[in-house]
């Protein structure tokens, strides 16, 4: 935490803007690894919800204290299936992963005190498939969980051609045309 406050810090005074993006993991969380911090009770949902609203708003906290808000936040890392894993695993667990991920938007809340409101990213990590993000889109809206921003990784040795990314944003900006 010191180390990336210490990042901010550095970046607030470059002019930079800066994005922070929660894994809720031990080690780095994408679309295969999401599992949850050992230090975590994750037997049960009430258990691990309070677990996310506590380390999200503890950190937002020392972020607010040391002058680096940041302007936006990623709840979860590459969530396409899910993350804090098993309880928030997709595609079987979508009410648990909605819930996790309003305990982390409820924890910002609570941690920001009078700072400005961050920015809210969620992001699918299979840029150039429209037909997959497309139906995460419309699953996580049914949950009325409020976001600000699409965020999209594309890899095209791995997520198809510039074509079907171009596609995609298309699909995007006519479906969720409120979002940026």
């Amino acid at each position: 935490l010191e180390y990336t406050i210490d990042l901010a810090r550095q970046a607030k005074e470059r002019g930079y803007k800066s994005l922070l993006d929660y894994h809720y993991a031990d080690s780095w969380a994408d679309p295969g690894q999401q599992w949850s911090p050992a230090a975590w009770d994750t037997t049960n949902i009430e258990a691990t919800v309070d677990s996310v609203y506590e380390y999200t708003k503890s950190t937002i906290e020392a972020f607010r204290e040391a002058g680096v808000m940041p302007d936006m936040v990623q709840i979860g890392n590459e969530v396409r299936n899910g993350m804090i894993w098993p309880l928030g695993r997709l595609p079987g667990n979508w009410d648990n992963f909605a819930r996790l991920f309003k305990a982390g938007l409820d924890g910002i809340d609570a941690g920001r005190g009078q700072a400005p409101h961050p920015l809210i990213m969620l992001h699918y990590d299979q840029g150039a498939d429209t037909q997959g993000t497309k139906a995460f889109f419309d699953r996580f809206h049914r949950y009325d969980i409020p976001y600000d921003i699409i965020g999209l990784s594309y890899y095209p040795w791995w997520h198809g051609s510039l074509i079907e990314l171009r596609d995609n944003i298309l699909s995007i900006l006519e479906n969720y045309h409120d979002k940026d």
